[in-house]
């Protein structure tokens, strides 16, 4: 939903900030701002499960408990970003910005409400993820045998080895993301001052206005520092999913997973046969 249309956006403006695709860069910026929410948010319902197993509170899951979890993650990592989605609608000063080298971005009329409708929520999710992950890695630390005793009793589909690997990709996120996002937004505060949130047609007046940038003129009217946060945050994305890839991917589940599968597919192309054929040949 994100790093594809990020790729994208690269490769279609890399060289030029020429206004074209205006439908598609309607969807991509608005996906953006879930996008920042709705990252936070995947990690704050990981973080809480694994609080909870930890707590030894639950392990194994009954179907009314799973229902339950599944609305309440849902909530949290649907709901959450798509209400933000809406309520950006509000702040959106006018239809999208585009940036040579980087696409069609989203915009935000710079007021209070902007902060407390948009801003703040990747930081509050970031930072409930962190005391929620805090508090499994302090109660796995003082329950560990009985953590993984209580593991194996209960048949739970979590191993020790997978809520560990679990527990740091949720830290490596929260390390990676909550220092940037309130370093982005602090800056943001001190330099730009807030505008007067006057009415909606003040904010909204020439709505369909879409202002395009080339490197240049990003390199010569944005200060340098703002710049950097801004691509330091834009790389969380693609570095989200090396760090899924690095900590499942390379997992011995998953080395298994794709030894089965290239072996489904030799069999499907005939490679077995070919195979005996050759051995009941010599």
């Amino acid at each position: 939903v994100t790093v594809v249309p990020l790729a994208l956006n690269s490769a279609i403006w890399y060289s030029q900030a020429d206004l074209k695709a205006p439908v598609y860069c309607d969807i991509v910026a608005k996906l953006r701002v879930g996008g920042d929410v709705g990252v936070p948010a995947a990690i704050l319902c990981i973080t809480r499960q694994l609080e909870a197993i930890a707590a030894a509170r639950q392990a194994h899951f009954s179907a009314k408990d799973r229902r339950r979890r599944c609305l309440v993650d849902l909530a949290i990592g649907l709901g959450i970003p798509v209400l933000v989605m809406i309520l950006h609608t509000i702040v959106q000063g006018h239809r999208y910005d585009i940036y040579q080298r980087v696409g069609c971005v989203s915009t935000m009329y710079w007021s209070l409400p902007t902060i407390f409708l948009v801003v703040i929520w990747p930081i509050v999710l970031l930072l409930a993820a962190a005391v929620y992950a805090g508090l499994a890695t302090r109660l796995f630390i003082v329950r560990r045998r009985q953590f993984a005793k209580m593991l194996e009793s209960s048949k739970s589909a979590i191993s020790t080895s997978r809520f560990i690997r679990l527990i740091a990709l949720s830290a490596l996120q929260i390390a990676y993301s909550l220092p940037i996002t309130i370093a982005l937004q602090t800056y943001n505060l001190v330099k730009l001052p807030l505008e007067p949130y006057i009415s909606w047609s003040n904010v909204h007046y020439g709505f369909n206005y879409v202002g395009t940038y080339t490197l240049d003129e990003l390199q010569l009217y944005s200060p340098r520092v703002s710049l950097q946060l801004v691509e330091l945050s834009y790389w969380s994305y693609p570095l989200s999913c090396a760090f899924f890839f690095l900590f499942f991917g390379l997992g011995e589940e998953s080395i298994t997973a794709y030894r089965d599968g290239i072996t489904l597919v030799g069999q499907r192309l005939g490679f077995r046969r070919r195979a005996s054929s050759a051995t009941g040949g010599g």
